[in-house]
């Protein structure tokens, strides 16, 4: 584990509890493959700037209820 994607995991994994409720959530959501991401787990897409903007969106969406 790189220290970029540490960091990038912490960002998210914060998003991502405050989206869903609960780290315990968040943690599980991170390790899950989306339907609305196409089936990729949000911990792999750690990576590049393009997926971390994908993550946030569709946080968003789903913060929102728009998630379909």
């Amino acid at each position: 584990m790189t220290e970029n994607f540490a960091v990038q995991y912490s960002k998210v994994l914060k998003r991502a509890t405050q989206v869903l409720g609960s780290r315990e959530a968040a943690e599980r959501w991170m390790a899950a493959p989306a339907l609305g991401l196409e089936r990729r787990r949000p911990i792999d897409m750690l990576s590049n700037a393009e997926d971390l903007e994908v993550l946030e969106t569709f946080l968003g969406r789903i913060e929102y209820g728009v998630y379909h």
